[in-house]
């Protein structure tokens, strides 16, 4: 999203006006835009939350300004350190009492807006004294320039804040709409670069936003893109022939190993983009379940693989804890996608590192630091995660199970594996030669893992140009103990029902179906697969069952409510 400086962003709507009562069209008890935006700021200094959370899903920021409030903040974030440089240079602004979070968001609009300082709902006083150093601000940015021999604004920018220039930009192949070699041919024509780099010239080779790209390395229906490319308005994305997913992400659907024909289910599925890949293998033969417990979210899941053309997925609204794993409807289940709720410690988010460089930049040294990972949340998730991972084992006839997480931490990851390990006798780790043998970064040598077990799981890191990501295999060594898991299933009936809940305030591993996506809503109808998810009746008394069953595609699933929009969503 670009910010023009006015009550305006690209790709939206006017600011809309809303009841002036005075000059500036502030009503009583507001606070004047800059001043408003300035504690934004302050709050992401105190890390009080990230910059979508505290725009868009601030309640005290009128709805029509959330959005140039956010991307105000972004691009602020972004230029702060030449901003920080040229404010520095102006000794006199420091008589004007601004505040430095004040003036480095008027600095922005006055400096680098073509439409100058905001005037709607701004304080006129902070306008007419940021207005009296404008000269001289515009002469020492203008002499910066010089200095660094910028070509445009975005040269101003450290290199590791410029936009994309984090990861690469992986792309799917969708095989159910196209095969690699149709869309390898496609990009040709559009005049990119087919090229070939080993593992270690990747950065040298796929500069940000270079017209190249390449076959993944390690991944046979993924391509990787410079960082920056930007294909959500391609041809091919808008059709669904290509899936804009991290590597990462996509490393599950390969380690499980779905065959055609086969019955998978996939237990924490929304928004979506795994449960599409791994119907994407089986060739849209077979079936897939797919759960979640949230409703809306499962709505997203169904709009994405409609879009993706999956035609055998049964999505779920349920609690996967809480289904009966001898349920006769399962009976031929035989695979497991496991991606349950984690700490999301592993996300490569552009706004962290904006955010990050901002603080570094506000503050002492020892003041910067992230506060410690919380020990006991990590515990908690730990526990929910090998529960779920457990209860995927009780199904008699799964054969394979993959699990993974976005998190970067043991306590999530290598702990959860050997503890699953230790609680049971009838899987074991799938080999190294069967998740993903080429990828060079293995599992931890600790929290109970043996160094030959370390190497049969996988780890990625934002230094290999992925998302954080853990993921291992399990396979069955043994036939299902039916009675065992039937005492089993006896003793989880008398838990308590919240030990099958996800910890409170989790960071979902995919928020949003792609998390560099820019906001803009999608009017496009489904093209068919699994339909919307049925909306509860407000009067019905009787509770629904966890597992009520998404509409089939014969019967027609109602309208999505209406809801206020959640950082989620965006």
């Amino acid at each position: 999203m670009s910010y023009n400086g006015r009550g305006k962003t690209h790709g939206g709507k006017p600011a809309r006006s809303g009841g002036q009562v005075s000059r500036t069209g502030l009503k009583e008890g507001e606070l004047p835009f800059y001043k408003q935006a300035a504690n934004i700021l302050a709050r992401l200094e105190r890390r009080e939350g990230s910059i979508k959370n505290l725009t868009i899903g601030n309640d005290d920021i009128k709805d029509e300004d959330k959005r140039t409030i956010y991307a105000l903040i972004c691009q602020t974030l972004k230029f702060a350190p030449v901003l920080t440089r040229v404010l520095d240079a102006n000794k006199v602004m420091k008589k004007e009492k601004l505040g430095r979070r004040a003036e480095l968001l008027m600095a922005n609009d006055m400096l680098l807006s073509s439409q100058g300082l905001r005037r709607k709902d701004a304080d006129p006083k902070m306008n007419k004294a940021m207005s009296r150093h404008e000269s001289s601000l515009k002469r020492e940015l203008n002499r910066i320039r010089q200095e660094v021999r910028a070509r445009n604004d975005e040269d101003l920018v450290p290199l590791h804040l410029r936009d994309g220039a984090s990861t690469f930009r992986y792309v799917r192949v969708n095989n159910l709409v196209s095969n690699m070699d149709k869309v390898l041919e496609h990009f040709y024509k559009e005049g990119y670069e087919i090229v070939t780099p080993s593992r270690d010239e990747l950065h040298d080779v796929l500069q940000v936003r270079a017209r190249k790209l390449m076959r993944d390395l390690d991944l046979d229906d993924v391509l990787v893109f410079p960082p920056g490319t930007d294909l959500h308005a391609h041809r091919l994305f808008v059709t669904g022939a290509i899936i804009l997913q991290d590597k990462a992400s996509c490393m599950p659907a390969h380690v499980v190993q779905p065959t055609r024909g086969s019955t998978a289910l996939d237990a924490c599925a929304a928004p979506g983009n795994k449960t599409s890949h791994m119907v994407s293998m089986m060739g849209n033969e077979g079936k897939v379940f797919a759960f979640d417990m949230d409703r809306f979210r499962l709505n997203t899941l169904v709009k994405l693989t409609d879009k993706a053309q999956c035609k055998i997925i049964e999505a779920k609204c349920a609690n996967f804890l809480e289904l009966d794993p001898l349920d006769p409807e399962y009976a031929s289940v035989e695979f497991a996608l496991l991606d349950p709720s984690c700490s999301g410690s592993g996300i490569v988010n552009r706004m962290d590192v904006l955010v990050d460089s901002y603080i570094a930049l506000s503050q002492d040294a020892d003041q910067v630091a992230k506060p410690e990972t919380d020990k006991a949340r990590l515990a908690s998730l730990a526990e929910f995660q090998t529960s779920i991972v457990l209860h995927a084992m009780r199904f008699p006839n799964i054969k394979r199970i993959s699990y993974s997480t976005c998190s970067v931490h043991e306590e999530e990851n290598e702990a959860v594996v050997a503890r699953v390990l230790a609680a049971q006798s009838e899987f074991a780790l799938a080999p190294r030669d069967q998740v993903i043998p080429s990828w060079p970064r293995r599992g931890l040598e600790s929290s109970g893992l043996t160094e030959e077990q370390a190497a049969c799981v996988v780890r990625t890191l934002p230094e290999d140009g992925t998302n954080g990501f853990f993921v291992a295999g399990f396979v069955r060594q043994t036939p299902a103990d039916l009675n065992r898991i039937r005492e089993e299933l006896r003793a989880l009936a008398n838990t308590d029902k919240s030990a099958m809940l996800p910890p409170k305030d989790d960071a979902e591993a995919e928020a949003a179906p792609d998390m560099d996506a820019p906001y803009r809503g999608n009017k496009r109808k489904a093209a068919g697969g699994a339909k919307p998810v049925k909306k509860e009746k407000k009067h019905d008394k009787k509770p629904k069952p966890a597992s009520a069953v998404v509409p089939s595609t014969k019967s027609k699933g109602k309208k999505r409510p209406k809801r206020k929009e959640s950082v989620a969503d965006s």
